[in-house]
Formats: structure tokens, sequence, C-alpha cells
């Protein structure tokens, strides 16, 4: 220990560094025990969700994809509750509390494409009271019940014509909610019937229901209710009547993460029009762009953590399936979160690119940080942020007057560029700048900075977690549009999630909720926000600019040949094509053209790239606090976190593990339902 604190290296800026820093940080107790320093490359925060506002173009907010909050992220969710309590931002001050930075949306919009035909479904989901971040998660037979009710609800309200076996499905709901009842009654728990026979009847109902459903649909498969139907009975039967089969109740899901969630669903009843054709079962592998390296045809996800996570986004969420942030994903979290950090002292060294790990001689520790300093701060520390209407916002460039030999980093990508200045690397010493580290950075940019570390004896899990990790590019687009939603005649709620469309660019979300936070002038007549965003496919030789000039022409190609399914009234005067006027341009540019003032990007860096879970790779994920040095700990969507996934939720519990690993508080984040885990914790 140096001094009379505890000094960490906290490497990286995203949800899962950021997360552990405000844990060994949450307390007055932690902070006298803990003096804690972020190193982050380039001048903002955020990572993969890392935000900027354009300050050339209305303080535009430019995002590196789309990001939207799932109700079930009961971590990520307290994290910005005790953020923005402690925050204490009063009205009229913009997003004064979480509850103005997060608003619920209900609606999605899936897409089954059938012989050439796009046919477009919406679905509302009821919000319930249930504040997120809080409250139980629902039993087994509960989601069951919901479930049953969900395919009653599909069969009744969507069939054009009756439905042959109506009874059998009607008899399999009463039968998993008799149980759920009495399951959730401590009084008549004895009453309970043995499992097996609750197994045995609801799957064979289920079964004789999609046998006669099936017989229904073959003899008309054009009829587009009656085929998404039995599409949806054949999804729920076999996710159900394989949980129960594979008992994974009481084995655990990892059991069957070996498996891709298709050949799981296959070895369990489901047909090849449902795994071919569901948009509900498209949608989530578009969800979780689970192509290896970007590649549609190669559809590649874990089946027991897929089921954990598609049962929690549709039945464990809590106010909304869906909340949607107020303004980027930078203003709205890792704003709120450097000022709450700031104010308790962490120092935030931004400009340091971390570029490798050394052990020490025993090979126990981690003795050594090697960095470089991309550019150097005058007078003081670096202030990031700046005003936008009230609200404190990362830029999307650096504030070079900041910095000493500014002009010189003019132009300069500094979040791509790790020396631009040619300098010598510096490091950092065990023992006198820090005694523990968390290694908070993707994993995508981790294999040259571990390298020493992995040839270390000690680092055999982390160079098994590495190894079997996968990535995938992505890519994203966002347009400024002078016409409204209804104008464009989009059929559906304006306050809508859409995926399963045309790929690769298959997810599309109106954003125009975010214009008040924009800075456009009256005259421009910015009316509608819109971002769209998919996977990238990986090419030989790639660089930077070609995959950025693959997802422009991408997003080029989108707009000319299928945006007209969603916005029909997008169209030009001819009615053939795409009107390009529509899109905003003050430079008053002609045709495609109009599309240069937009924003576009491909995220091909290892520190951009989305985290994927492949099967045979959940169990060499590494756990927070099992790196096998003694002051390491792994911080990341990519570790072992109970969500074992890409997303913000699982970089966040990820973090808290971290953190509370290092101050040795064996407090575990806020948990699941046993049955929703991949395994128990450590």
């Amino acid at each position: 220990m140096t001094g009379t604190k505890t000094k960490v290296a906290v490497l990286g800026g995203g949800a899962g560094a950021l997360s552990a820093a405000y844990e060994l940080t949450a307390t007055p107790e932690l902070r006298e025990r803990f003096d804690v320093t972020v190193h982050q490359l380039g001048w903002r925060l955020g990572g993969k969700g890392a935000s900027g506002r354009n300050q050339a173009r209305a303080e535009r907010i430019e995002e590196h994809g789309l990001h939207i909050w799932f109700g079930f992220y009961d971590n990520g969710f307290d994290l910005m509750q005790r953020c923005y309590a402690e925050l204490g931002r009063k009205p009229p001050q913009p997003l004064a509390t979480w509850r103005e930075a997060f608003h619920p949306c209900d609606n999605i919009v899936l897409y089954e494409c059938w012989k050439g035909r796009w046919i477009a479904r919406q679905f509302t989901f009821p919000q319930n009271s249930k504040p997120p971040g809080d409250g139980p998660s629902p039993t087994f037979w509960n989601v069951v019940a919901l479930m049953l009710q969900a395919l009653k609800w599909l069969r009744d309200d969507w069939a054009a014509k009756p439905v042959p076996g109506a009874d059998r499905l009607d008899r399999a709901h009463a039968v998993a909610h008799e149980r759920k009842e009495v399951e959730d009654d401590p009084g008549r728990r004895e009453t309970l019937p043995p499992g097996r026979e609750t197994h045995g009847l609801v799957c064979r109902l289920l079964g004789e229901f999609k046998d006669l459903a099936w017989d229904a649909v073959r003899r008309d498969l054009d009829d587009d209710h009656l085929r998404f139907l039995f599409m949806t009975v054949d999804l729920c039967a076999a996710t159900i009547c394989g949980i129960l089969a594979d008992d994974l109740l009481n084995r655990g899901f990892g059991v069957v993460n070996d498996q891709d969630l298709r050949g799981w669903l296959r070895s369990h009843g489901a047909t090849d029009l449902t795994l071919e054709g569901s948009p509900i079962l498209r949608g989530f592998y578009d969800l979780a762009f689970g192509f290896e390296h970007g590649d549609v045809d190669h559809p590649n996800m874990a089946a027991g953590a897929s089921l954990s996570a598609m049962l929690r986004i549709a039945f464990d969420y809590k106010g909304a399936l869906l909340w949607k942030m107020q303004a980027g994903m930078g203003d709205t979290v890792f704003a709120p979160l450097y000022q709450v950090l700031s104010d308790r002292c962490v120092r935030f060294e931004f400009f340091h690119w971390i570029t490798g790990l050394s052990p020490s001689s025993d090979g126990t520790a981690v003795d050594s940080i090697e960095l470089v300093e991309q550019a150097q701060v005058t007078g003081g520390e670096y202030q990031p942020l700046f005003d936008v209407n009230g609200l404190p916002c990362w830029p999307s460039e650096p504030d070079l007057s900041q910095l000493q030999d500014g002009q010189r980093l003019a132009g300069v990508n500094l979040e791509q560029v790790a020396n631009p200045l040619g300098v010598a690397p510096t490091t950092l010493a065990r023992g006198e700048d820090f005694d523990v580290v968390v290694l908070g950075i993707p994993v995508g940019a981790l294999p040259p900075i571990c390298g020493d570390l992995v040839a270390n004896g000690r680092g055999a899990k982390l160079k098994a977690a590495l190894d079997s990790s996968m990535t995938v590019m992505t890519q994203a687009f966002q347009v400024w549009i002078d016409r409204t939603l209804h104008q464009l005649r989009w059929a559906h709620a304006d306050d809508s999630a859409t995926s399963a469309y045309e790929e690769p660019l298959d997810t599309y979300c109106d954003m125009t909720h975010l214009l008040p936070r924009e800075d456009w002038p009256a005259t421009l007549g910015v009316k509608n926000i819109s971002y769209f965003c998919g996977p990238l496919k990986d090419e030989p030789g790639d660089t930077q600019a070609k995959a950025d000039a693959r997802a422009k022409a991408s997003a080029l190609d989108y707009l000319r040949d299928d945006v007209l399914e969603l916005w029909p009234g997008a169209a030009d005067g001819g009615g053939s094509g795409f009107d390009w006027n529509l899109l905003v341009d003050p430079s008053n540019a002609t045709g495609k053209s109009r599309f240069d003032y937009q924003y576009w990007r491909a995220n091909f860096d290892g520190s951009e790239r989305y985290v994927l879970t492949p099967k045979g790779s959940v169990d060499l994920r590494l756990w927070p606090g099992d790196t096998g040095f003694s002051n390491l700990f792994a911080a990341g969507d990519w570790t072992r976190n109970d969500i074992d996934g890409g997303s913000v939720e699982g970089a966040v519990t990820s973090g808290i593990m971290a953190g509370r690993g290092a101050a040795r508080d064996k407090t575990p984040p806020l948990g699941v339902r046993e049955w929703f885990s991949q395994r128990r914790m450590p």
C-alpha cells in the first residue's frame, strides 16, 4: 500500500470501469481507504457508450450506435438512481432526476419477410408498478403463465379465423397459472403436485396445440396471422419444454451454452419455419449483433445465456420493457458519473492510452503499467464538459485550447491514434503510483496490452478468456429530416424501436424526442431524428477508412432501397425513390450529397467492437476477481457477470463485482432468480 491509502488505477472509462470506481468510493469510509485514478484515452468517458455534441452542427448528439436500456437492468438503474440522487440537480435544471433522464418506451415493431413481402408487427408491452432496479423477479411458472397468456392474446386478437386446438392452450395456461398461484402462496406449497407431473401436462398440451395449429397453417402458409401465431407457439413450446426437459431450473442455464440458440431450439422441436422466419427470434439475434465476424449468414449465440436474456427482457422488466435516455448516453449517464466521481475526489487522467501491463518478478501481481500521454494539459486538470442549454455534455472533439501543442493535434482522432506526438511511453510502478488495477478496457483492445500477463503462468485464465472472446464490428447512422413521422407515413407508434428488418442495418428507432436537447435553428426546420444500426462484416485487409466507407455506402443503399418500406411518405415526387431533399443540409447540396451532412460511423477499433457470446465461450469468461493476479480485477461486459453478453447491464454488474472485490466486500450485485442465472457467482 502506498502512503495511507490504497491507490487504485482504473484503466478505461466505460460503464464497467466507472462502476468499479463508483463502488470503491461509495461511502466516506471507502473514500478514506482508496485513492482512485481513472486513466482514459482521448477526451471523453463512455467507452462503447460514449456520445458527443457536434458544436459546429447545432450541438447535435452523435452516438456510437443506438442505446436503449431494458427494464430488467437492475444494477444499471440502481447505479443511475444513486448517482442522480448524489448529483443533486434541482429543477429547472434539465435532467434533474433519473426519472427525467429516462422515459418508458412500450412499443416494439418486428418485421417478417415472407416471399419478398415485409410484414410489420407492433407489440405494446404493458407497464407495471415496479421501479427499475428493484422488485422481485418472477418465478418460472409466472413466466410460463405470462407467455401462454400472450399466446392466447395472439390467438384471439390476431388470428383472422378460428384456430384448432384452442382448448389445449387454455388448459395449458390454466395449469401454469395454478402452479404459479400455489408457488406464490407459502401456505399452499405442500399441495403442489410433483414437478414432473405438471411439466409433462403443460408440454403435452402445448404439443397438441402446436400440432393442430400446424395442420391449419400448412394448408394456408400465406395467412400472415396464422403463420405468425404458429411460429410464436412453436418458439414458446420449444423454450418452455426445452427448459423442463433439460432440467435447466436445477442444473442452470449454463449447461447448454455449448450449443447455439437455434440449434438448441431445433433439438426441442422448433421447426425450420420458425428458426428461419420468426421475427421474434431474428430480432433477438439482431439485438445482440449475434453474427460471427458481422456476417449475417453465420449466426452464433450461446443457448443458455440467450435464453436467460430473452426471458428477462420479456418477463422481468420493471416499469417498462424499454427506457429511452432523454439526451445522449454521454450526457445522461457518463457526465453525471464523471461529476459525482470528481466530487468524491476521483482523479481523471484523460489522454492516457494504455499500452502494456507487466507482472512482478514472482508473477503474482501486476507490477507496472505502460501508457502513452497523447497530450499534456495546460493549467491543471482537463475540463471535459461544456454546457448545452443548461446540460453538461461531452464535445465530439477535444478542447485543443486546454492542451499543449493543441494545434498540432487538430484533425487527429485521439480515440484512434495512440501516439500522435511521438512521445516516449510513461511507466507507472506498483507501490509508488498504484497498488491495485481495475482493467476496464474493452476486450477487443486487450491482447496487445496483456501480452506479458498471459505469457506468465498465472495468466492462464486471462489467456483463455482473451483467446475465446469474439467481437463484432458494428455500423450506425443518424439522419435529421424536415418531415414528421406522420408526414413520412410511419404506420406505427411514434415511440417505437424496430428490429428484424433488412440486413445488415436491421434496427431503426425514432429519436425525435432528442430535438429539444439539440440546438437547431428554426430556419432549418428539423422535425425528425432517426437512428439506424446493425453489424458490419469484417473484410480482409480492413482499415478504419475502408470500414467507414462501407458504412457510408451501406447507409446510402439503405435510404435508396429500403427505407420506403418504413416511410412511404419519404418517396420523391415521382414515387420511385427516396427524396434526398428531406435530409437537412444547410449547404443546400443536391441528391445523395445531402447525406454528407448527416452522421455515420463504423466501430472498427478493438475498443469499439461489440462483445458477442458465441457457443462454447461462456465458461471461459473471466470472473472479475479471478484474473490470476492478486491486485488485478477485470471490469466489462466481456467478463463473467451473470449477463454474459454485450450490454450496459453486464458492464455495470461486472464493474460492481470488480470494485467490491478490490474492497474485499463480498456483497453481491443486485441478483436475479437462480433459475435465470448462468452459474452461481463465486
